[in-house]
């Protein structure tokens, strides 16, 4: 015959039985995974074995990644978005530049061949048997305008005394540059100096010649031979 606590053993197992296996007990340990980092259970029977607390906390992380992915795909999409319409921008930027560059070069080679031809502009002339100021500064390689022969002059100041009366023989300086500086010369005074071609062909303009030399004239009415004025001048593209 059975004994007390036997009898009781016998009446235990199967309900602890029951209850271990009604609850979702079991000693199966699934293996650790990671689905932020795209670990799934994903082996023959893993879901299968696992507990329905661990099933459960499974499908929620689950929902928690695909809403994570849900965002990243609409991020992504935005994203893609904004860089058609960057790149759409861009290829008309480039357009404009390729444009743009275009000109450049265009004027670039006009350029280049204006400062070829300047470069071979005489800087001095013997003068020949009946040649005069006029005839010189009408010369296309010198001025190509016998009205600029003045400058040819104030440049040769020491030389020629007289302007109406060169000789051959002589050489002159040919001045090429837009002068910076200007060396007052006798019955000279700003609003004529302005008016001289190669300084801004505009008498008008005078005050900027007194603004720039403040230091040099007390009366801009009252200037002397040899007082030495500097030129302003406005930078231009090719400057």
């Amino acid at each position: 015959m059975l004994n007390g606590k036997m009898f009781s053993a016998f009446i235990t197992l199967p309900i602890l039985f029951t209850v271990l296996v009604g609850t979702g007990c079991s000693n199966y340990q699934p293996r650790p995974i990671d689905i932020t980092k795209g670990e799934y259970y994903e082996e023959e029977g893993e879901y299968q074995k696992l507990s329905k607390k661990d099933r459960e906390e499974y499908c929620e992380q689950l929902s928690e990644e695909f809403i994570r992915l849900q965002d990243r795909v609409e991020i992504a999409t935005n994203q893609t978005t904004e860089n058609r319409e960057n790149i759409k921008r861009m290829k008309t930027e480039l357009r404009e530049k390729r444009s743009q560059y275009s000109r450049l070069s265009v004027q670039f080679e006009e350029y280049t061949k204006q400062l070829e031809k300047l470069v071979a502009l005489p800087k001095k002339w013997e003068l020949k048997y009946g040649e005069c100021l006029w005839t010189l500064a009408s010369y296309e390689e010198i001025y190509g305008d016998p009205l600029k022969w003045t400058r040819i002059w104030r440049r040769n100041y020491d030389l020629i005394e007289d302007p109406d009366w060169v000789l051959a023989g002589w050489t002159l300086d040919i001045p090429r540059e837009w002068p910076r500086k200007h060396m007052v010369a006798s019955d000279e005074w700003l609003s004529k100096i302005a008016g001289y071609w190669e300084i801004y062909g505009d008498y008008r303009k005078w005050p900027m010649i007194y603004e720039a030399n403040r230091d040099r004239i007390e009366n801009p009415d009252l200037i002397f031979p040899e007082q030495e004025f500097v030129i302003p001048r406005e930078k231009t593209a090719i400057e």
